[in-house]
């Protein structure tokens, strides 16, 4: 049974359980992966920096992803993404969207790309330039990194993994989840989920809805 809210009316929005999240637990917390057939500057001032980053060269191996490990992917353009097909970069990102709809796209590349090209900008969360210097470059990704966190995008990234389209059914699967991080009982989510919508023990389920509860 949803709790009232002690008759205090509409329930507080999903951002309110996000809390401060210092730049040390950011670090802790914060897992990417950078797609990139070279090994730029910024890869090891990232590391430098003290994140968690894995370098992929081409995007060939999608398991990681497939399994929603990432909370933010950099994906260069050329050079990577060709088993996907002559989109390369572009349809490497369109898979990962697909597959992990809880990871942070940045479209990371510095050459112009044509009209139909520029759509890998436009299909991603954000665009990194490669000039951008490494300082605001981090800044950026941090920026990325905590709304990979944030309660709200964790979220639509539930709501499109589990292809809700449906407005009533969304608004009650958050209406349920904002009454479980308030009472800090997932199990709760886990049951309505397999009652409602016959999710049962998927990983990639569990795997959002764990990190919705840290």
């Amino acid at each position: 049974m949803l709790w009232n809210w002690f008759g205090l009316g509409k329930p507080p929005a999903l951002s309110a359980f996000d809390g401060a999240l210092p730049r040390e637990e950011l670090i802790l917390k914060g897992r990417m992966a950078f797609i990139d057939d070279e090994e730029p500057l910024l890869l090891d001032h990232i590391r430098k920096s003290g994140f968690a980053v894995d370098h992929d060269r081409d995007g060939k191996d999608l398991r990681n992803y497939e399994l929603q490990l990432y909370d933010v992917a950099i994906v260069d353009y050329y050079g990577v993404g060709q088993h996907l097909g002559a989109g390369q970069g572009f349809d490497l990102l369109k898979h990962l969207k697909r597959v992990s709809p809880r990871t942070r796209l940045v479209a990371y590349t510095s050459r112009s790309l044509n009209a139909s090209e520029s759509e890998f900008f436009r299909q991603s969360h954000v665009v990194l330039p490669k000039d951008l210097g490494l300082g605001d470059s981090l800044t950026l990704i941090e920026d990325q990194l905590r709304k990979a966190l944030s309660k709200d995008h964790l979220f639509e990234a539930l709501i499109t993994k589990l292809s809700v389209s449906n407005g009533e059914e969304r608004e009650r699967l958050r209406l349920v989840l904002t009454n479980a991080l308030g009472a800090r009982k997932k199990a709760k989510v886990k049951e309505y989920l397999v009652k409602a919508v016959g999710v049962g023990a998927e990983k990639t389920v569990e795997v959002l809805i764990d990190k919705l509860f840290i």
